[in-house]
Parts: structure tokens; sequence; C-alpha cells
């Protein structure tokens, strides 16, 4: 497939099949006037059946271009052969012409922390049919707020009959998809939501990009598409970072320093081995009562990026010190993009910020240069003084107001693309500097994953319902079974201490404890031992959870029901099942056919609550026998 766009120049609809590239490379180039160059990088991966790319628009004239204006970086007709439509008056079948998208974080009304069956929709799919009673139909799907995966994710499946396509747009802030049905397929329209400016001589910027993914019917798409972000569109093949995932332990920043260095002593004694002492927020400005997440001044001071001196004296020299001590590196929680209006920044530079008449948040403008270095210089900083090995980025504010409000009317988009691509230039910046740094892209939980930040951070959190300290298993399972359909480096954290159960329901490839990160919590001896093997067992299975996954139970909250995942490393011709009966199941027992095996290939089972191996079938029959229970098995070809 070649580049396929369209966009409004000075009020006429161009559309890129209607023009002549001149081909330079991966690099299509279409010279639009004398001013307009629009140059389409495209990268293709025959392996996987799938194409990339990404427009750059240029003014290389002496004089401002005409407005550029609804801009679809993709504009594009995915063939399909769909079965007829059904005649009036009835419903859809199985292989119809269908858009199957994802939902993103909640928002609105709906809140994780009030509602387990509204948090339990996140990653859930939703089927939306193109060929309904005799009619083809059009449908739009957008986020929400100026944050990537806020209310929807920006990953599709389009499919008739088992064929077709998965869709994925790379914009971290607003974006739109449109698909409508066509008679030989559907044509699929993506691009940013907000655009009509012009450019001045010598600018130029690029917009969002656009990933495509055919599939035959009978293939394993999601398996396909998760090996694709894998191996071309993760950290691990973007960026110089060895390690997969995380595997943290939480500190609330607002701690003191010796508490925080006494619980990182008796976890390393008890043998909990973790690698990354994560310190979240709490730890800056000058906040007098800061020593947990839910009470206390320090929300106050985001943007005053000092060390608190009163609660660190040793301005967390000393914290990293200990934690090296127990061979582990600190990862710290900043909020660089937000500022509360009064901080030491924003009085010394108003000019840095986005701002709203009224409003108490401040948002820096990546656009500008200075703001971006102050950042930069910010981050790097800690990164060399604290010996950090993961930088973990927050973002908890809709930012789409701001950009609206900045804008000039005949240049709509603008701020927002600076400071987008601000982003990813902030980023790539820290990934240079510092090779093997890992970045955790948190934003009020995972409300800003895209195929952009995937290639440059982990989304460690991938929901703020993990902030719960009683948080429903079956709600983690039900997000693990819906993200894990694309995404192979995903996180997953629990304040769970003594509940396996729920505990191993919160395992994903990066996983973090947190059930003794606050003065409200504490740890006798057995919970510290129980730690310790609860780290031990993660650490045996977590290079099996970014391969192939397989859902082989329920993938909604439903707690009468079992949830049971497979991960398969086809390499090794080994995996691990992680099954879990649920708190209403009727059923003692359940029997997989394991995916990725021979029907006829005998496995080696170990299941790693009893030591017990056995060597069989592929068909694997589990027992719990008693209800909201789990098991671990390890398998491997015989």
């Amino acid at each position: 497939m070649k580049p396929q766009f369209s966009f409004l120049y000075n009020g006429e609809r161009i559309t890129s099949v209607s023009l002549t590239p001149r081909v330079s490379g991966s690099d299509y180039i279409y010279a639009i006037d004398d001013r307009l160059t629009v140059t389409a990088h495209l990268t293709e991966y025959p392996e996987s059946d799938a194409c990339h790319w990404v427009l750059t628009f240029e003014n290389r004239g002496q004089e401002n271009t005409a407005v550029i204006a609804d801009i679809l970086d993709c504009d594009a007709l995915l063939p399909l052969d769909p079965p007829a439509p059904p005649r009036p008056g009835f419903m859809p079948k199985p292989g119809s012409l269908c858009v199957i998208s994802m939902n993103g974080c909640v928002f609105g009304k709906q809140q994780y922390d009030s509602d387990d069956r509204a948090s339990a929709e996140e990653f859930g799919l939703c089927h939306v049919y193109l060929d309904v009673r005799g009619q083809r139909r059009s449908y739009s799907f957008a986020n929400v707020g100026g944050r990537s995966s806020n209310g929807t994710m920006p990953f599709f499946d389009v499919t008739a009959s088992g064929a077709g396509y998965i869709v994925a747009v790379g914009w971290t802030g607003d974006w739109k998809a449109d698909f409508a049905g066509r008679d030989d397929g559907v044509q699929v329209c993506t691009g940013l939501q907000n655009t009509g400016f012009y450019l001045e001589p010598g600018e130029k910027l690029r917009t969002s990009s656009i990933l495509i993914m055919a599939y035959a019917a009978g293939e394993d798409k999601y398996n396909k598409f998760r090996r694709l972000i894998r191996n071309h569109f993760s950290h691990t093949a973007c960026t110089p970072a060895t390690r997969e995932g995380l595997l943290a332990y939480e500190l609330w920043g607002g701690l003191p320093s010796n508490e925080m260095k006494r619980r990182m002593t008796a976890l390393a004694e008890h043998g909990a081995c973790f690698e990354d002492v994560w310190i979240d927020a709490g730890w800056y400005g000058n906040c007098t009562v800061c020593d947990d997440p839910y009470t206390g001044d320090w929300g106050r001071y985001t943007g005053d990026w000092r060390v608190n001196e009163r609660v660190h004296p040793g301005g967390l020299t000393d914290v990293a010190e200990t934690a090296a001590g127990g061979d582990m590196r600190l990862m710290l929680w900043i909020e660089p993009e937000r500022a509360v209006a009064g901080t030491p920044v924003t009085v010394a530079h108003p000019e840095w910020f986005f701002t709203l008449p009224g409003g108490s948040n401040c948002l820096v403008n990546y656009g500008i240069p200075e703001a971006q270095d102050y950042i930069f210089n910010l981050i790097a900083g800690y990164v060399e003084k604290l010996n950090l090995s993961c930088y973990r980025q927050d973002f908890n504010m809709p930012i789409t107001a701001f950009f609206e409000a900045a804008d000039a009317p005949d240049r709509r988009g603008i701020s927002e693309i600076r400071h987008i691509t601000g982003l990813y230039e902030l980023w790539d910046r820290l990934l240079a500097r510092f090779p093997g740094l890992i970045i955790d892209n948190c934003s009020s939980g995972g409300r800003r994953i895209d195929i952009e930040t995937l290639s440059r951070a982990i989304p460690f959190f991938r929901s703020d319902y993990q902030c719960a300290f009683n948080e429903e298993a079956e709600v983690l399972q039900t997000h693990n079974a819906g993200i894990s359909r694309y995404l192979p480096f995903n996180g997953c954290t629990t304040k769970t201490k003594n509940d396996l159960y729920n505990i191993r329901s919160s395992y994903s490839s990066s996983w973090g404890g947190a059930f003794w990160n606050g003065i409200i919590q504490n740890l006798d001896e057995k919970e510290l031992d129980r730690a310790a093997a609860i780290t031990h067992e993660y650490r045996r299975i977590r290079g099996y959870l970014s391969r192939d996954f397989y859902s082989h139970g329920s993938n909604v909250f439903d707690p009468s029901s079992w949830a049971v995942w497979q991960y398969h490393d086809p390499e090794k011709k080994a995996g691990v099942v992680l099954a879990f009966r649920r708190c209403e199941s009727p059923f003692d027992r359940v029997t997989i056919n394991l995916r990725g095996v021979a029907a006829d290939q005998r496995v080696t089972v170990e299941n790693l609550d009893t030591g017990e191996i056995t060597t069989g079938s592929a068909a694997v029959t589990i027992t719990l026998p008693d209800k909201r229970s789990s098991v671990i098995l390890e398998y491997r070809e015989a």
C-alpha cells in the first residue's frame, strides 16, 4: 500500500491518489504548489503484512501557504469482500462488515474509584456493523480531552468474513477515525480533530502517523499485531533499553527518607528482589503534610520540582544509595507538563505556559524551545543525580481547551501539533542522553497509549483503578484480557499484601508492588516473607508475559466464570498458564487446549503451587476446589 491521504488546501480537497509524487527512498514527496510540500515517509513490514506512514508539511516558499485544513493522514479504501448486507429487518450475522473498537479509560461521570463495573469496561471491545438492515453505514470515533486513549483507544479491527485489517493511529493528542462501509471494503479516514492553519516560510511540522496490518481469515490476528508492536513499535525495538519491563516496589514520595530506607532494607533482608524503587508523588515542593496520598497539601505544589528537604534532608541521594545496596535503582514520579499557578517557574516564566482564564493549572508549552529545555534539564538532572532506572511521567488534566484558546482563527491546530511533537522530542532527547533509561508513560492511568508513546515508553500504570486499596481482582483480570489483545508491554500494580488471587490478577509484563508504600501501611515478618515469595514467582514467569497471549476464559466482569490466560513463547516452545476460578463460579475444573502447541504434541506441565510435574497431551485440565482461587502452570513441549 502506498501512502493515501487528503486535506483541504485553500478550500479544495487534495488527495494523494490524484498527485504524482517524487520518490526518494522511503519518502513520497508531493509538491502542492510553489510553497507547500508534503512528504509521506513510508515504512513497510512485509513479514507482518503491514505498513506505516507519517506526513510532514513544509513551506519551502517565500510567502505564507494557503490554509491547510481537515488533514486526513489516512484516507484509504481497505479492500474487503463482505457478505451481502442483511435484508431489511434482519440483524447482521457474524462475518458481516464490522469495526471493532476498544474502550479507553473511563471519563466523566463514570469514575474508576467508585464503580467496579464501569472501570471493568476499560479495554473492552465494542462492535459496530457497517451493514445494517440492507444499508451501508458510517461510524466515527475520537478520544476525549487531548489524551490519546481517554475514552477510546486508537486501535481498530476492520473485518469481514474473518479477514481484515488492524488500524492504529499514532497521535498523543486529539485524533479522529471515520469508517464507512463500501461494496468493496471500508473507507478509513484518520487524522487530527482540529486543523486549519497556514504555514509561514520555512515552517515545517508533522501530523499523526498510521499503522495498518492486514490479516487473512483464520489467521491469529491479535498475536500477529502483538509481534508487530513488540518487534517495531515498542521501547525495546525503538530505544536502547534492554529490559522488557519494570519490577517496582512503590514508596509514596512524601514518606520520610529514613522510613523509605528502613522499608527497602527490610524487604532486601527478607529476599524480596525488586529491581526498581518507585518513588511516587509528594516528594517535592514545601508541603507540610504529605505522608500519604489521600490527605495533605502536596498536590498544590505540582510544578515546584525541588526536593522537599523537610521530608528528605538528603535530597533523596541517601535513598538512592540504600536502593543500590539492595541491587535496585530509583524510578521517580514527575508531572512536568502541569504546574499549579503560583509555583516558582510559573511566576518566573509565564511565557512558557498555556493558561485558561480563572484556571489554577498551567500547561507547559513544549513548542517553545526554552520551555522544553527547562523540562529536559530538570529530568536529566534527576536521572544523573539519583541514577534513575526509570523516569515515571504522569499527566493529570485534559488539555484541548488550552490549545483552542491559544490558536489564532487561521492557525487552528498549531499549538497542539507543536506541543505533542515537542513531547516526542523531549522523550527522544532523554532516551538518547541516557541509553537504557525506561520511561513510564502514566497519564491518570493509561490515558496516553498509542503507537507513538509505545515506541518510547511503557504504560506501567494502565489504569488508575489500581490506586484503590480494595481493588477487585476481577476488574484487573478484565483489564488484562482486553489490553493484552494489542499490547505486549503494559503494566499493573496492587496494594494487596495477603491476597494471592488478587496479586496474581495484577501480573503483567511490568508489575509493581504497592503494599507498603504509605505511612498507613505495614508489613509483619510473615508478610515480608510473602513479598519475597511473590517477587520470586513473578521473576520466574515474567519472560513469558510479553509473548503470544491467549484468553481461554472470560474477558468480561463476570464473577460466575473463570479467567484463564496463556502466554506462549514459540521460540522456547514453552509458556505459562494463569487460571482464576472466580468468586461465584460453580465449576471446580476447566480443560483448555494449549494454543501454539500441536494437538498431538506432548507437554510437561509444572504446578507452581504444588511442585507437581506431569506429562500429557496439549489438552490440560485445571482443577481448583475453592472459589476465588488461582494457580500458575508452566509448560514446555516434551
